[in-house]
């Protein structure tokens, strides 16, 4: 297993959260990323989303880096080192890669 990824379902007002993690020994091969931008295009095909979101703690710069080739935006924080910087992707930012 090299890892996992998964949304937050059902959608919230056309928002899904997705979340993922990989296994240490398996970090750094862009496998977070491939998924990443699957699962959200994949999400966005549903009629009911027209958002994917995702938070990330600032400690975790890898992550943010995966939500950024992935074609995240970031759209919020962090105002403060205890809240997560928060990111998100809408069908027309797939389009436009």
């Amino acid at each position: 297993m090299v890892g996992s990824i998964g949304l937050f379902w059902p959608p919230a007002e056309g928002v899904v959260g997705i979340g993922y993690g990989i296994v240490a020994s398996r970090r750094g091969r862009g496998y977070a990323t491939e998924a990443t931008r699957a699962l959200a295009e994949f999400a966005l095909t549903a009629a009911e989303v027209h958002t994917v979101s995702a938070d990330v703690e600032g400690a975790n710069p890898a992550s943010v880096r995966v939500l950024e080739k992935a074609g995240f935006r970031r759209w919020a924080g962090p105002e403060s080192a205890d809240q997560p910087a928060r990111f998100r992707i809408t069908g027309p930012d797939c389009v436009r890669r």
